[in-house]
């Protein structure tokens, strides 16, 4: 049995005349992974120190690495995280059942990469399922007394337990319950999902916000020094940390307003070839860029942030 990545392919609501509704430009995206953490709780451990200590039983717990330092496992832990931060930083948060907002414009960029992440994962996870077997036998030693042969899965098991899935749906447009209840239930249904519906909004534009307004803040913090002046906390991904902004604006505009598209084109050409070094070295390439970053600071109001 091989590792599958589950993708159901998005459906699509229908365009219309007017201005897009967030139900015609975006779909939601939910990514499941699951792992083998290679961890499991040792009773006889546990009872040994509460015992040791004279505290009651559930004080203290302890906890056994099955596999230390298998750094192929850890890769696919490290990889795991990688495709998560990815999920989030291309979408908004939409619900708490992990479904997030993804623009219809950034879908098929989102998709190509989270593909390629995909087959990665796999990759990767088929590597430690290879070096397993050694690592158990290496394992023994390290653990003495600790080791228990009952905690190692087989290997067949072993890769049922590491799953990634990406799901893809429409937003249900408000005012759409096909529901058998009478008139005034469906009334009460359709007020319900039309405030949850502008609460998540709200919260999803408030991520974006956040997202845009921190870094640009931090980089005309960071660049208000004189020439002969020391450049306190000039890290290395000043200008990397503000150009993920420009990636944020364009896999994040929901409702393809164009204030926050030209938000975005200002600060592409604003930084169109700056570099943090050259932002150290040159005063006046450091007075030019933070003045055009607080134009740009200045604009956000606009977009009710």
């Amino acid at each position: 049995t091989q590792l599958h990545a589950q993708q159901s392919a998005p459906q699509m609501p229908p365009q219309t005349s007017h201005a897009p509704s967030i139900e015609s430009s975006a779909l939601l995206a939910e990514l499941s992974i699951g792992l083998w953490e290679g961890r499991k709780k040792d009773k006889q451990a546990t009872a040994t120190i509460t015992t040791l200590n004279k505290t009651q039983k559930n004080a203290a717990r302890v906890y056994k690495d099955l596999l230390i330092d298998c750094e192929e496992l850890m890769a696919v832990k490290r990889y795991s995280t990688d495709i998560r931060d990815f999920h989030r930083n291309s979408t908004l948060p939409w619900s708490n059942m992990g479904h997030r907002l993804l623009t219809n414009s950034y879908f098929l960029d989102y998709k190509r990469h989270m593909d390629e992440m995909v087959a990665t994962f796999k990759e990767l996870v088929e590597e430690f399922l290879q070096a397993y077997a050694w690592e158990v036998t290496a394992v023994q030693a390290k653990l003495g007394d600790m080791y228990d042969p009952n905690d190692y899965p087989s290997v067949e098991t072993l890769r049922s337990k590491f799953k990634i899935r990406v799901n893809y749906m429409p937003i249900p447009p408000r005012g759409d319950f096909r529901l058998d209840v009478n008139a005034q239930a469906r009334e009460v249904l359709e007020e319900s999902y039309s405030k949850f519906y502008e609460e998540q909004l709200a919260s999803a534009m408030a991520d974006v916000a956040k997202r845009v307004v921190e870094p640009l803040q931090n980089m005309s913090k960071m660049l208000d020094y004189g020439e002969g002046e020391r450049a306190t906390g000039f890290h290395h991904t000043l200008v990397s940390n503000v150009l993920e902004v420009v990636d944020v604006l364009k896999a994040c505009n929901v409702t393809q307003d164009p204030k926050l598209d030209k938000i975005r084109m200002d600060l592409k050409q604003a930084l169109s070839g700056v570099t943090t070094e050259g932002l150290r070295r040159d005063p006046h390439l450091r007075a030019k860029t933070k003045q055009e970053v607080d134009s740009i600071i200045k604009t956000l109001p606009s977009l009710g942030w």
